[in-house]
């Protein structure tokens, strides 16, 4: 089938320099010493896709853009990160619209680059599988398109240690599940299922649990069974509805007993208003009365001046001093005016006081005061003895009226209380029981849900069921595999061979019998074990019309390769494996190889780029050279 990836050209740029890195053929080698940026060319590769990378210092200190142009399904598009950014600008060069800026992380309002480019390849692009395989539940894991990328790309730092990332728990079972789709043994509508019958089977165990804690409660409480409290609530219920009835009897009776206290009341009511306005009369008088008082004794204390002043002046009026009273020094010999005082020489008028008139006017106005002062007094008295009068009829009329209440209504205001409490008791004990019963409900409630649950289960689990058989037929893919990867690795004549084969639960590979931890210590086996089972995956894929990449990048695929004939033999193998890919598959396919150095054969038929400390992958950073060590 046609190549659903393909990588065109890499740009790298600094603040002083560009570099265009071409992959034009099905086959590129990248080559140069160690440290001239061969690996970092890789990771510059996933991280322009927008992946995350293993990035040297020098990088990061002199990379400030990435692009990669690629092909996506047989669309052309260019993607542009800065270096540290979080999205990828990207390109649809076809149409020359800007589909991008897609996230890396997780992002509001902003595509994930992960998701479009699985839903470019036709995957779905927010697929999540259960975080277990075994007895799944609704706890999931999403698979991005870098999980598919670990099939893709055979790093240097995995390629003796890892098989797509099997050695890591959580990205295990993420190969797990992208090998499965790619191979037909599972599909997205199955993985769907699965989750959704792992919710149901979660909500069964959640409600169950929370049944079996109600029911744990009610027993330690005491609560009384279903039956017990259906019987309990139908006795309280026609006990309140007998207490209802008679406290309307008694309501009924007691509004005739009130209608007949009524007038008697109003009659207290009528007395009360006059004994108010009486009193507020008295006291009116009363403070008039006080008036009159505090004036007659004013007009006496005038009178009784006015007397005094006249007596002193019949007393002193012929009186003439010889000498100074004070000094008791002669004031005759001396000359004083006619108008003046002979004692203190100061002027001296000549009136003469009217004291008989005065004394009249003083005496008429007492007199009226006087008198208006006892007709005050005696409206006083008839005003006090209206409210006496008053003052008795209406305790007469109160203790008639607290008579006829102690003896109509009070036994009945207590008969309505008792039977109130009683009506308040029934109502409180069935608000009990219905709790309880509510409790019981809900405990029954959960155990028929979680039946529920169970059944929606059980039919996604039969669909289920139904999806694998129908997938059941693809499991021979697994043998077909196994055959090439077996072909595989015997054609690189390897001195320890014996047989290798596809584990049918891991899908990882098995040499001579032995998983792939298992295979060495020092790591060669494991490389060339690694790097066949990449092959015969993209081989069975091609062969087979897979919906697989059609892309494999390796680097180092001699890591841990010895330097002896025999170790030399087995690389040259290794070279020969991907050219005999390249001459088999052609345009389909696309390889690209990073090592030191390659065979001859290789380097003849095949595009190179090659780096050196004088020209290495990030232009204008040389390299020191070898053996030479930086100062810190």
């Amino acid at each position: 089938m046609a190549s659903l990836i393909r990588i065109k050209n890499v740009t790298i740029r600094t603040s002083t320099h560009q570099a265009v890195y071409p992959f034009d053929g099905p086959l590129t080698f990248i080559t140069g010493s160690i440290g001239v940026g061969k690996s970092s060319l890789l990771e510059l590769l996933k991280y322009g896709l927008g992946g995350s990378a293993k990035l040297m210092p020098a990088i990061k200190a002199n990379v400030q853009i990435v692009e990669v142009n690629a092909d996506f399904a047989g669309r052309s598009y260019r993607f542009i990160r800065e270096m540290g950014d979080t999205k990828v600008d990207v390109l649809d060069v076809d149409s020359g619209e800007i589909v991008g800026p897609w996230s890396v992380t997780n992002r509001k309002y902003m595509p994930k680059v992960s998701q479009q480019l699985l839903a470019i390849l036709g995957l779905p692009g927010d697929l999540r599988i259960p975080r277990r395989r075994v007895k799944p539940t609704s706890d999931t894991v999403g698979v991005s398109f870098f999980d598919l990328y670990h099939y893709i790309y055979l790093g240097q730092n995995e390629i003796d240690t890892s098989v797509v990332g099997h050695a890591d728990r959580n990205l295990d079972n993420k190969r797990r599940a992208v090998f499965e789709l790619l191979y037909g043994l599972n599909s997205p509508e199955l993985v769907s299922l699965s989750v959704r019958k792992g919710e149901w089977l979660d909500r069964e165990k959640s409600l169950r649990s929370g049944a079996a804690a109600v029911k744990d409660f009610l027993l330690k409480a005491n609560e009384p069974d279903m039956d017990r409290l259906q019987r309990m609530e139908r006795e309280a219920n026609e006990q309140l509805d007998t207490a209802r009835e008679l406290l309307n009897i008694v309501r009924n009776d007691s509004e005739s007993l009130i209608l007949a206290q009524r007038a008697l009341r109003d009659r207290v009511s009528s007395l009360r208003a006059e004994l108010t306005e009486l009193s507020a009369g008295a006291d009116a008088v009363d403070a008039d009365i006080y008036k009159s008082q505090a004036l007659l004794a004013q007009l006496n204390l005038e009178q009784q001046a006015l007397s005094r002043a006249d007596v002193a002046r019949h007393a002193l009026s012929g009186l003439e001093f010889s000498v100074c009273p004070r000094c008791m020094q002669d004031v005759t010999r001396r000359t004083v005016p006619s108008d003046c005082c002979t004692v203190c020489l100061q002027h001296e008028e000549r009136v003469e006081q009217d004291f008989g008139g005065e004394a009249k006017r003083l005496a008429s106005q007492i007199a009226e005061t006087k008198k208006l002062l006892s007709e005050d007094e005696r409206e006083v008295e008839v005003r006090r003895a209206a409210k006496r009068v008053v003052e008795t009829a209406l305790a007469e009329a109160t203790m008639e009226l607290d008579r006829s209440t102690a003896e109509l209504i009070t036994p009945r205001l207590e008969e309505v209380q008792s039977l109130s409490m009683q009506i308040a008791r029934l109502e409180a004990q069935l608000e009990q029981l219905q709790a309880s019963s509510g409790r019981w409900s809900n405990y029954k409630l959960s155990l028929e849900e979680a039946d529920e649950a169970r059944r929606k289960a059980g039919e996604l689990d039969s669909r289920e069921q139904e999806l694998q058989e129908e997938l059941a037929a693809n499991r021979v893919r697994l043998d077909e595999l196994a055959e090439v990867f077996d072909a595989t690795v015997r054609s690189l004549r390897l001195p320890w061979y014996q047989s290798a084969d596809i584990d049918r639960d891991t899908y990882l590979p098995v040499v001579n019998n032995e998983q792939f931890d298992d295979l060495s210590v020092g790591g060669a086996r494991k490389t060339i074990v690694n790097l066949a089972y990449h092959l015969a995956n993209l081989q069975y894929a091609l062969e087979s019309d897979l919906a697989y990449p059609g892309l494999l990048i390796v680097d180092s695929p001699r890591k841990n390769v010895g330097q002896t004939a025999e170790d030399s033999a087995v690389a040259e193998e290794v070279y020969k494996s991907f050219g005999r890919l390249v001459e088999e598959f052609g345009e389909q396919i696309q390889l690209i190889v990073a090592d030191n150095s390659i065979p001859e054969f290789a380097a003849e038929n095949y595009p190179e780029l090659h780096f050196s400390y004088d020209n290495p992958v990030v232009p204008g950073a040389p390299h020191p050279g070898e053996g030479v060590e930086r100062l810190q």
